[in-house]
């Protein structure tokens, strides 16, 4: 193989001009599927690859990769989980700049599928080459999915994976593995004689897909291990109103017995004030994600543990991955499960 071998030497080897060998290389239309087939192989005989970085350093000037990202509009507010993927694709936006990617975030009401697709719609009549969000909204996203398809846009879910039609590309991390790794966490703390409980701090009267899926994971740990307990119970709470969680809480200040609470999503910080008012000391409160107040809680020793599922990784991938599939067509950043991390106070800052 012969690694400094150029585009002028594949096309004179297929017997075709260079820009036919552009158009095989960036998967245009215009050339026959023989020649194209004649291409690659010669291609790959010759281990020619396209430099990237020099291509794009060239095209910048002209030819800006333009990427949008649907959010929902809670990532407005710095202190808010989803303003930590954000913080994701800037960094990876900024390591890119002088390669012409440039972002647009958009925003949706969380709880409202018509904000959703009002939002992907405008964003679809823009010159985008590919598109950031999350599923939020079976049809709304299977829909979206069967549009940016159409279009040729590459379409990547972060956060969450629903069962979707079509869907080609998602990072997210396994939300049932995320479940069973808490209650093993806190059944290695607590043991068979403790209470157990599933606090599901809801926005809206569903619960999030997210949710559903680590509580499910939870419970089937214990199943799976034929392992008993005292007792599991669940709760689901909307966060606008916490005092039917306070007086059912309240229920457990005549235990002896340790508790263990696994808060489903980035909202333990809520909690743990709850649990020091009622005086519920022999407590271990596990939730998810390192957003500014969990962190806190954590250094503290309020938090005793957080499972981290990335989010600021998630956009940096995302917008990197995006990248290199629409230069070089490789897809394989699109498609990452994100492994459980476990944070601890001791190992939070490193």
């Amino acid at each position: 193989m012969n690694n400094t071998i150029g585009i002028k030497e594949v096309a004179e080897l297929a017997g075709v001009s260079i820009g036919t060998v552009d158009r095989v290389l960036h998967n245009r239309n215009g050339v026959s599927n023989k020649t194209a087939s004649e291409v690659r192989k010669i291609i790959k005989e010759t281990g020619y690859k396209k430099n990237t970085v020099a291509s794009r350093l060239k095209l910048a000037k002209s030819k800006v990769i333009n990427i949008a990202v649907l959010f929902p509009e809670e990532a407005k507010l710095k202190s808010h989980y989803w303003n930590l993927p954000i913080i994701g694709i800037e960094k990876a936006i900024t390591e890119l700049k002088e390669m012409g990617i440039r972002y647009q975030i958009s925003f949706f009401k969380m709880n409202e599928t018509n904000s959703f697709i009002s939002a992907y719609n405008k964003i679809l009549d823009s010159n985008v080459d590919g598109i950031i969000s999350v599923s939020f909204f079976k049809d709304a996203c299977n829909e979206l999915n069967f549009l940016t398809a159409k279009k040729n846009i590459p379409l990547v879910y972060i956060d969450t994976q629903l069962e979707l039609s079509n869907t080609k590309y998602c990072i997210h991390q396994n939300a049932q593995i995320g479940g069973a790794v808490a209650s093993r966490l806190l059944y290695q703390i607590i043991g068979f004689h403790g209470n157990y409980l599933v606090i599901n701090l809801m926005t809206k009267s569903e619960l999030n897909q997210n949710s559903h899926q680590r509580e499910e994971g939870f419970r089937r740990f214990f199943k799976t291990e034929n392992l008993p307990v005292h007792s599991l119970k669940s709760f689901n709470v909307s966060v606008k109103d916490l005092s039917p969680l306070i007086n059912f809480l309240k229920s457990y200040q005549k235990e002896s017995i340790p508790l263990g609470v696994f808060v489903t999503n980035s909202r333990a910080h809520l909690i743990s004030p709850l649990l020091e008012k009622l005086n519920l000391k022999s407590t271990t409160l596990i939730g998810y994600d390192l957003n500014k107040a969990n962190r806190k809680l954590l250094e503290s020793n309020k938090i005793q543990c957080i499972i981290n599922q990335k989010p600021d990784f998630q956009g940096y991938t995302a917008i990197k991955g995006l990248f290199k599939y629409l230069t070089e067509g490789e897809e394989d950043q699109l498609l990452l499960d994100i492994p459980v991390e476990i944070v601890l106070k001791e190992n939070l800052n490193q």
